[in-house]
């Protein structure tokens, strides 16, 4: 009896688990329902996990972080250290960038003009680029070339047979690159932008767990500087 009672437990045991396998197998195979896009949609807000690299001729840096985006120009970018302090924020508005360093208790604050060709933050200027003042999608323009103008200069913007914008180039030598795009909800969204300049910088934000369009609240894009010397941003040497 006792021999049957444990054959029949180890059946019922071996139905279950071939059960939840078919079941897990069902599930991964059903691929994730993605929303068409949505003609003339905008990327209005935005809050993201980021990895970012940045390579220029005087310096390679990265890390990984978190970025607050309020169209069309407004960021705060977070870089962490890898115990998960904050290492580097960064904040943008208009023509104006700030980098905040919480454990020196400094910022230097400034426009993006007043960043010397030499400073490791040049390639952070290029971040201002990805101001998005057009919605990324547009089912008329596919595979056609735009120039328009801006306080740039001239913008040569490159659409692919999808009607999606993959390329910008500005007049001042800077191109960036919008890769990987995928559907939220219904909003064109690049898995990761690149830019480089004739210089040879090169930067690269890549997005994972994007939340598009929620509100923000205003304090997480304006830095908190009580207590924070105020330097210039030409100043800046390095971390």
């Amino acid at each position: 009896m006792i021999n049957k009672m444990a054959i029949h437990k180890h059946y019922l045991s071996g139905i279950a688990l071939w059960a939840i396998f078919l079941l897990t197998a069902g599930c991964a195979s059903i691929p994730v329902e993605q929303v068409p896009y949505r003609p003339g949609a905008t990327l209005e807000t935005l809050t993201a996990a980021v990895t970012i690299s940045i390579k220029a001729p005087q310096v390679s840096t990265g890390g990984h972080g978190y970025m607050v985006y309020q169209r069309p120009d407004r960021f705060h970018m977070v870089i962490l250290t890898p115990f998960g302090t904050t290492a580097v924020e960064t904040f943008s508005a208009d023509d104006r960038l700030t980098i905040l360093i919480p454990s020196r208790g400094e910022a230097y604050s400034g426009t993006f003009d007043e960043v010397p060709e030499e400073s490791p933050l040049r390639g952070w200027r290029m971040l201002r680029l990805m101001a998005v003042d057009k919605p990324l999608f547009d089912p008329m323009k596919r595979g056609i070339v735009e120039k328009s103008d801006s306080a740039a200069g001239e913008i040569t913007s490159y659409y692919d047979g999808a009607g999606l914008l993959e390329r910008k180039v500005f007049s001042g030598g800077e191109e960036v690159f919008f890769r990987n795009y995928r559907s939220e909800k219904g909003v064109p969204f690049p898995g990761a932008i690149e830019f480089t300049d004739r210089n040879g910088s090169r930067v690269k934000v890549t997005f994972d767990e994007p939340e598009i369009n929620g509100p923000l609240d205003d304090a997480a894009l304006v830095p908190n500087l009580k207590g924070i010397a105020l330097l210039p941003l030409s100043s800046f040497k390095g971390m």
